[in-house]
């Protein structure tokens, strides 16, 4: 059945209600289509209509394009919110995929409650995505390619031409006598989709003229697939997982790909990235290590560590900071992931006041050797058996900020953050203290 406005009504009421339909407007070919598509059927759509142009000024001609979807909207009485945006990729890093984020950060930065945001991607572009996927060597998450629509910020995020092909799509903007936008990075076939689109799917559909409605099909049932192995590890997590850590007795009671497809659920929930194949085999592996050992796995954005039968994800920790000098009132940030370290005036509480001299507290870090005895025990011992018998995670008890007061011979330890206070060291009642405030620190046990 060829494209029409009636068909894309069609596959909007199929979809949730929305307060606003916002097209993501490039000035391509697919996304003239769905914008004027939109207008020709403006009188039924449930809600009102807008669009939404992000230039990111990688092309010579990106501010000439900016200007004409400007006026393109204007003549069709449709708002446009047009944003610049500055890619600067991290060095290595895909300058598309930059970009594609910034785009994204920019559409969710201007939504709305009630908004659906409608991308133009098509069947080809779904036949495409899945391939790059089976190259990666993707699981089914991957497969299942790109969904029709999926809540997004407070509202939905969807792509009602998932169903159309491109050729039914220029076909429709031809007759229409619609212009558009040719992006010459859509030649470069140095890009991998690019290469696909211009190289391999041509031959795939002079093969098998369905090719992209059969792929579209193959990246549903994949869809369907990991949506069922969702739902098994997210009841094998509330059956057998533990708050913020993953017990290492669940994976052992597992079968592997369920042990595998569970920690996926788990490191997913924490807000992580997902691990590759080999990483994930590789905590697997680590798991089972022996228990005098507190392995790690890392990968970008990411790490598992192993301690006392649990595992632990979390964003990759920085090392400790260099000694710092700190003053009543004041915070020092101590790097991501790690907090914020202050000292707080107040009174019967913390550390006596008088401690501080006029240059502050010297916080350092363990080196080693160091000794104490915390406030209300009655020996001192090295601060390492402190922390055994506190349980303070192993990879954390070199980050702990430990406060002294001043440099030179004899000098005392006098609190070790997030822990306690030392004796005698401690504000007696209502006598002038300061309590040291470590914000937003990682989990210590």
């Amino acid at each position: 059945m060829p494209f029409s406005p009636a068909k894309l009504l069609e596959t909007l009421r199929r979809l949730p209600r929305a307060r606003r339909y916002r097209v993501a407007l490039s000035g391509g070919v697919d996304s003239s289509v769905l914008l004027h598509a939109l207008v020709a059927a403006r009188a039924e759509l449930p809600g009102g209509l807008a669009a939404i142009h992000v230039n990111h000024n990688l092309q010579p001609d990106a501010e000439a394009w900016a200007r004409r979807c400007e006026a393109e909207c204007a003549r069709l009485d449709v708002p446009l919110e047009a944003l610049g945006v500055l890619v600067d990729p991290a060095p290595g890093a895909s300058l598309e995929a930059a970009a594609r984020d910034l785009r994204y950060e920019s559409f969710a930065d201007t939504a709305q409650a009630g908004d659906m945001l409608l991308l133009a991607q098509h069947a080809d572009d779904q036949m495409e995505t899945f391939l790059l996927q089976a190259l990666r060597g993707a699981g089914v998450r991957g497969l299942s390619a790109m969904p029709e629509c999926v809540e997004w910020q407070g509202g939905y995020l969807a792509r009602p031409l998932l169903r159309e092909q491109r050729g039914d799509l220029v076909a429709w903007a031809r007759v229409q006598g619609l212009t558009w936008i040719e992006d010459p990075s859509n030649a470069d076939t140095e890009l991998d989709r690019n290469y696909l689109r211009h190289e391999v799917v041509p031959r795939l559909k002079a093969r098998w003229p369905a090719a992209a409605e059969t792929l579209s099909r193959a990246a549903a049932h994949c869809a369907e697939a990991e949506a069922a192995l969702s739902a098994l590890a997210a009841e094998d997590w509330a059956r057998l997982g533990s708050g913020l850590t993953l017990p290492v007795s669940a994976l052992e009671q597992l079968s592997e790909a369920r042990a595998r497809q569970l920690l996926r659920h788990w490191i997913g929930l924490r807000g992580l990235p997902l691990p590759s194949t080999h990483k994930l085999a590789e905590i697997m592996s680590q798991a089972g290590a022996g228990e005098d050992r507190n392995p790690c796995v890392d990968w970008p954005g990411a790490e598992v560590r192993r301690y006392g039968g649990q595992l632990y994800a979390q964003l990759p920790l920085p090392p400790a900071p260099a000694e710092f000098r700190l003053r009543p009132g004041e915070f020092e940030e101590l790097g991501e992931g790690l907090g914020a370290l202050g000292l707080v005036p107040t009174a019967g509480e913390g550390i006596r006041a008088a401690l501080c001299g006029p240059e502050g507290l010297r916080v350092a870090f363990r080196e080693g050797g160091e000794s104490c005895r915390p406030a209300g025990r009655a020996h001192g011992r090295p601060l390492k058996k402190w922390l055994q018998e506190m349980h303070v995670l192993p990879w954390l008890r070199g980050r702990l900020p430990l406060i002294y007061s001043n440099e030179g011979p004899g000098e005392e330890l006098l609190a070790v953050a997030g822990l306690f206070a030392c004796e005698p060291h401690v504000a007696g009642p209502g006598e002038a203290g300061l309590r040291i405030e470590w914000r937003d620190h990682p989990p210590l046990y």
